[in-house]
């Protein structure tokens, strides 16, 4: 006989519903402190990284990007 132990072992089934399976929202979560945590986390990393690229490209623009000399202008 087959009992709910031997069924939790087989491969999941197969089709779009099994592949969501394990990916459901919890909507509490996002209005819980640790949610709203999480949230704020992340928007904070986007504006940091976004900061960071600028920066790496303005020392590229200024530092390495060829200049031309005052003798190459003329």
């Amino acid at each position: 006989m087959l009992n709910a132990r031997d069924r939790r072992d087989w491969p999941p089934e197969e089709g779009a519903a099994a592949g969501l399976q394990g990916f459901t929202v919890d909507k509490t979560f996002f209005s819980s402190l640790k949610g709203i945590l999480l949230e704020t986390e992340l928007v904070f990393g986007i504006i940091l990284a976004s900061v960071f690229s600028y920066d790496a490209f303005k020392i590229y623009w200024t530092e390495m990007a060829p200049r031309a000399t005052q003798g190459d202008q003329q």
